[in-house]
């Protein structure tokens, strides 16, 4: 998909509800022993930042030395793995477990948050895509018609698309698209689709007041979308300026995103497809 301009920088923090979960995701994605897992897990908890390696290992009860767990566990268990991850770190720094958790919520936490709502989401053929070249003709994109049986897994790389919603009820929409390279875009509201309040019908994204026609396949790999469908609009302040221009979001808006369907009446559909 197209590249947006529109980036807000924030520090986020991993709230404690949720640092165990994400943690141990981590460490599954770290491929990491269950020992291992555990001495990097509690390590990097935020109770546990200023704990020296004497109370980690009393705390735990471990079978281990405070020396093996700092030395072997973390120093040439733990560390390398982070570093093929991407954290880059000065050896012999002191208290490394402090930036590499600065360091996870800010590249990863985003991508755990994603992976909580498309959880969450519905897989329907009620939402998905089509090739611009398999509708009547990018004039007629706007016409509506009966939704089609089979959408779109696999575009091929420049396509022109659009997205079809068949909703069953009138409901504020909140489109967000997850890029190939993981940057996460609100593209309703958006100038793709500046309207939020959709009727029950059968929808197209880019609405017919939009400046574009299509969305673009521009980057090789998976788009993943996630609509988020409310009585009522959702009380992000962030909406407000993606409305002008597709906003892209920090792990904090999908914090919101994720902290307002646990607690409001909401509907999530997911779709995607692979652009080759």
């Amino acid at each position: 998909m197209e590249t947006f301009n529109i980036k807000v920088v924030e520090a986020m923090d991993i709230p404690t509800e949720y640092e165990v979960a994400f943690l141990r995701k981590i460490a599954e994605q770290l491929d990491l022993q269950p020992l291992t897992v555990d001495i990097f897990t509690n390590r990097l908890l935020q109770d546990n930042l200023d704990a020296d390696w004497n109370q980690m290992v009393t705390t735990l009860k471990l079978t281990v030395t405070a020396n093996a767990a700092r030395q072997h566990y973390w120093s040439r268990e733990i560390l390398p793995k982070l570093k093929e991850l991407g954290f880059s770190y000065e050896e012999g720094a002191k208290k490394l477990w402090v930036e590499a958790r600065q360091w996870l919520a800010q590249t990863q936490y985003g991508a755990w948050l994603w992976e909580q709502l498309s959880q969450q989401s519905q897989r329907t053929q009620q939402m998905g895509f089509l090739e611009a070249s398999e509708t009547p003709g990018v004039a007629d994109l706007g016409a509506r018609r009966e939704p089609s049986k089979h959408y779109q897994d696999k575009v091929r790389l420049d396509s022109e698309m659009i997205l079809e919603i068949n909703l069953t009820a009138a409901s504020h929409l909140t489109l967000l698209e997850r890029e190939p390279n993981g940057t996460v875009v609100c593209l309703c509201p958006s100038e793709y689709a500046p309207n939020t309040l959709l009727s029950r019908n059968i929808e197209k994204i880019p609405q017919e007041s939009a400046p574009y026609p299509t969305f673009a396949a521009t980057e090789l790999g998976q788009e993943q979308w996630i609509a988020l469908l409310t009585p009522q609009s959702p009380p992000f302040e962030w909406l407000k300026q993606s409305r002008w221009e597709a906003l892209e979001l920090q792990p904090s808006h999908l914090q919101e995103v994720f902290e307002y369907v646990k607690t409001n009446q909401a509907r999530l559909l997911y779709t995607e497809y692979e652009v080759v």
